[in-house]
């Protein structure tokens, strides 16, 4: 296993390695690095209430505990600078102190970089493990954090290994859900390069819907996700029919419902140099699917609970 982390932030031409603390925190150690296996691109903000550091989501994935759970060991009252902690998002919302990402799948990286500010208290609230400490560029990570908080969320990269450089091409993966269609709804999107490296996915929860709506809403997810990537050509797969054959023209948007999201994946399109999309069986798409399918199951529990 790697003894080492690489944390990219490409718009700001920076990286940082950090060492795995597999002494001390060895079984959180171990789930962070086999989540990093292959490097994924998602998203640093700056933290409300846990100060100075910068949160970054790494989304729900194969292998990952269920509903972002991660082993209780190594818990730190007051971080230092250059510490890496992996916190599980919050039961709910309004209980979650750091303030982002809330209450999403999966499991956030908190990267402390300065001295002053609210110290952070694991065992208030959220349990959180020291797992990694930063050994090269903390110089810079300091700087580059301070973008992250007046600038705004910054493009990130982590993986084992240094992460690529500018993205040309993605291949991108997406479908939608409904428990009745029309009924509690989901989108699920993930996105590659393609040589199979995964660089995004994501999984939203829809209000009741039909299956076509939330087909189109995934496929604008990731459209905007991969616009995000700085992705400049796009090679779209789904398993719906009716979404390709509208995108291709071989059928017209007849669905007073759909026009409005035909028009709006259409406008996002033709913001990339080339786009093309493809209809492939259900069996090719299955991590699209089960994250849609999560989704929606999501949107259940929600619509239960009002």
């Amino acid at each position: 296993m790697s003894q080492q982390i690489q944390i990219s932030f490409p718009e700001l031409d920076t990286t940082v390695t950090a060492r795995l603390l597999l002494d001390e925190a060895p079984r959180a150690a171990e789930m962070l690095s086999e989540m990093l296996q292959t490097p994924l691109t998602t998203r640093a903000v700056h933290a409300i209430y846990a100060g100075p550091a910068v949160l970054m989501q790494i989304p729900a994935r194969h292998g990952e505990p269920a509903d972002g759970q991660i082993p209780i060991e190594n818990e730190v009252r007051a971080p230092e600078p250059g510490d890496i902690m992996l916190v599980p998002p919050a039961a709910k919302a309004a209980e979650d102190v750091w303030g982002e990402p809330g209450d999403e799948d999966g499991v956030t990286l908190a990267l402390f970089y300065g001295e002053a500010g609210r110290p952070f208290c694991p065992s208030a609230g959220q349990a959180g493990v020291l797992v990694a400490k930063v050994v090269e560029g903390l110089g810079m990570l300091r700087v580059t954090c301070r973008a992250a908080r007046y600038e705004g969320a910054q493009r990130v990269c982590i993986g084992r290994e240094a992460c690529p450089g500018q993205i040309e091409e993605v291949v991108l993966h997406s479908d939608g859900a409904s428990l009745g269609n029309p009924g509690p709804a989901g989108a699920g999107f993930v996105i590659e390069t393609p040589q199979g490296q995964l660089l995004a996915e994501g999984s939203v929860p829809l209000e009741p819907t039909t299956v076509n709506v939330a087909e189109y809403r995934a496929l604008i997810d990731g459209l905007l996700k991969a616009q995000e990537l700085g992705a400049r050509r796009v090679r779209a797969l789904m398993d719906s029919e009716l979404v390709v054959r509208q995108l291709t023209g071989r059928y017209r948007v007849k669905s007073e419902g759909l026009r409005p999201l035909y028009q709006q994946a259409s406008r996002l399109i033709a913001e990339f140099e080339r786009f093309e999309c493809k209809h492939v069986p259900r069996e090719f798409n299955a991590r699209a699917d089960e994250l849609a399918g999560a989704g929606a199951k999501r949107s259940k529990e929600q619509n239960r609970k009002r």
